[in-house]
């Protein structure tokens, strides 16, 4: 019986599946705790946001044309956007005013939007409309990247 998991193919599917059976769930959000958690945190996003800028530039200044080039511009200047919104929103939920937040039960079920600043704090936690076209674009770049020449 343990032959068959000689096989490359076969141990890796096996790790997995013993992997996925011993996985015990977690929050897809957490905290970092303090002023030095989030200052480490947006410290990251920074650093980021330099490292994607800096890569853009160059992508601009090597006139970078071909298959591929225009879908990685997009992702450039969708994880650039990325950062900026997340950097924002993480800064913005420290000024938030706890009651802003509907709970039911304990859990934080909506957000009143009264004003502007509301309206932007909340659009920041909808990040993800930003970031999953980000990476579809990056895959449709380093699709076409892959295809042979």
């Amino acid at each position: 019986m343990w032959k068959i998991f000689l096989h490359k193919k076969h141990l890796s599917l096996f790790i997995l599946s013993l992997t996925l059976l011993w996985a015990e769930p977690v929050g897809a959000v957490q905290q970092h705790g303090g002023a030095e958690g989030l200052v480490s945190h947006e410290t990251g996003h920074i650093l980021f946001i330099i490292g994607m800028g800096y890569l853009l530039f160059w992508v601009y200044r090597l006139r970078m044309t071909g298959d591929g080039w225009p879908e990685f511009k997009v992702f450039l200047w969708l994880i650039l956007c990325w950062n900026v919104l997340t950097f924002s929103g993480h800064w913005m939920r420290e000024v938030v005013a706890p009651e802003k937040f509907i709970r039911i039960d304990g859990e934080i079920t909506g957000y009143s939007i009264d004003n502007m600043f509301d309206l932007f704090f909340y659009l920041t936690r909808l990040d993800h409309l930003v970031l999953v076209p980000c990476f579809l674009f990056l895959l449709l770049a380093l699709k076409k990247w892959s295809r042979p020449v």
